[in-house]
């Protein structure tokens, strides 16, 4: 039997169709991205995804906006919140069998803290000066200030590494990032075919409640299209999709649809260091010659929040409702351009005082039908006030690593996911490492340093609200929409959190299919 035929017969047996049959002990989900299985070094979705089930963290998301204890039992705080102390859980091993201690949180944070490192969580954590050991199940973390969201990045993507299984740079590692991951999950990588899928087994040392599933198999299937294909046929059993997307799904009694507030937001991102986009005039021009609420009620169908500032409806505590809306009005934003030194040429086109045409190219991902047509929206919207954007689709992988992330793009549409607090510094502070806009605006990184420093919530929402408000007058990005979590699953699966999915999957060993 030839190489191609056995290769076909394993993926059917892992995609096979349960439809007719009784419920399976396999969990099958869809990742648009071949993952980095190394929770340290990459934000993308396709890795956090497995990486939650695989790393899990010091703290864990939990149904309320408190995280709670995960890898660590406990943990005290100085008086003046600076220190935290964790005590960890005793008896946890590698899924090697190597023991798990706290050489192995100060080694993760060693790493995440050393920007050459490769990892891209440092500014998260820049605020912390050191970690320490006191013994093998203590772990002291000394802040150089009070650091609000502290626990909250804990539990968000800072799954902890083993210290034993690196000989040198964690980004070097390409047989752990890529096939053999060492975690103390639930579950552990057995099988990984690039391209194709993973394989996770039931952990049977996991410290834990026992995994209800025997398996977990991640596909990787990088258009939604198929996704939806997939799960139609019985060979996807859980998946997160657009709007666009549900058409005829919930008449399927097999299947169950439920929406979830994420605290996440939809944009356009410019590249500020590029001359063009460096005015404040020119950002605040470029919103309001979007429809953004058509965007809202075409693309998505009404599954979105109409969005004021990057701090998203899901956080109402810090949500700022009731700075004026930004509306659509492309007069306002021909005035604002025409501020800017940019004026309508021949043709109606925008051109600077050289004849300099406004025109830029916009990346998007490839096979997501919602922001592919918002891409297209953007751009209709763009032209008529003379400003083109030609658009650039491309694989989701390709334009994370090639463009954004080394900053080579003109502009993108995209999305954040943040963890479940209001801090984000990281991704609008000047200088930090997910700020992948090159946003830069002095008054704004002060807001955001009170608001992640002080432990005083009245303090941290007027932080905040002040900061949405220099947003409205300097905009890091071109806001498109708050999304609403749409999770599509199979009926019998059962215990399932009401969170998003990245932090829903942080507690897989609960997710188990119910008999017919």
């Amino acid at each position: 039997m030839s190489r191609r035929i056995l290769l076909a017969a394993a993926l059917l047996s892992l995609a096979g169709c349960r439809r007719s049959g009784p419920p399976s002990d396999t969990l099958r989900l869809a990742l648009i991205n071949d993952p980095v299985m190394n929770a340290p070094l990459s934000p993308d979705i396709g890795s956090v995804l497995i990486n939650k089930v695989i790393f899990p963290g010091l703290m864990r998301p939990s149904d309320s906006i408190t995280p709670e204890p995960d890898l660590a039992t406990g943990y005290r705080i100085s008086p003046d919140g600076r220190r935290y102390t964790f005590t960890l859980r005793s008896g946890v091993v590698w899924h090697d069998g190597k023991p798990f201690t706290a050489t192995d949180v100060k080694f993760t944070f060693d790493r995440i803290l050393d920007p050459k490192s490769g990892t891209l969580q440092w500014s998260d954590f820049s605020v912390v000066d050191s970690v320490t050991i006191a013994d093998p199940l203590t772990v002291d973390f000394w802040l150089k200030s009070p650091f609000a969201p502290f626990l909250t990045l804990l539990g968000h993507n800072a799954g902890i590494i083993p210290a034993h299984a690196f000989t040198g740079p964690i980004a070097d590692q390409v047989d752990f990032n890529r096939s053999h991951p060492v975690g103390t999950g639930p579950y552990q990588v057995t099988e990984s075919v690039p391209g194709s899928y993973i394989v996770l087994t039931a952990n049977p040392k996991y410290y834990g409640a026992p995994p209800r599933l025997s398996r977990i198999v991640f596909k990787i299937v990088p258009d939604v299209n198929a996704q939806v294909a997939q799960l139609r046929a019985g060979e996807l059993d859980l998946v997160t999709l657009e709007p666009a997307n549900l058409r005829g799904l919930a008449d399927d009694p097999d299947l169950r649809i439920d929406q979830v507030t994420v605290p996440q937001h939809y944009y356009v991102g410019f590249n500020q260091s590029l001359p063009l986009f460096k005015s404040p005039l020119v950002r605040r021009a470029l919103t309001l010659a979007v429809n953004r609420q058509a965007i809202i009620d075409g693309v998505m169908r009404g599954y979105a929040d109409y969005p004021q500032g990057t701090i998203p409806v899901a956080l109402r505590e810090y949500y700022a409702d009731g700075l004026p809306t930004i509306p659509y009005d492309t007069t306002a934003a021909l005035a604002l351009l025409a501020q800017a030194g940019w004026h309508r040429g021949p043709g109606a086109v925008l051109t600077d005082a050289g004849g300099r045409p406004f025109q830029f190219t916009m990346l998007v991902d490839k096979g997501n039908p919602s922001r592919e047509q918002a891409a297209v929206a953007v751009q209709q919207d763009f032209k008529r006030i003379g400003v083109t954007a030609q658009i650039k689709t491309m694989e989701f992988a390709s334009l994370v690593r090639d463009y954004v992330t080394p900053r080579r793009h003109e502009a993108y549409l995209i999305w954040w996911n943040t963890p479940l607090d209001p801090d984000q510094f990281s991704y609008y502070g000047t200088g930090q490492s997910n700020n992948d806009v090159l946003y830069s605006n002095r008054t704004a990184d002060s807001l955001l340093a009170v608001g992640r420093a002080t432990l005083d919530p009245a303090r941290r929402r007027a932080a905040y609200l002040a900061f949405q408000a220099v947003e409205a007058e300097d905009p890091p990005v071109l806001l498109l929409y708050y999304p609403r979590e749409v999770q599509v699953r199979r009926a019998q699966l059962m215990g399932l959190p009401a969170l998003g999915i990245r932090d829903a999957l942080r507690h897989a060993e609960k997710l188990y299919f119910r008999a017919r």
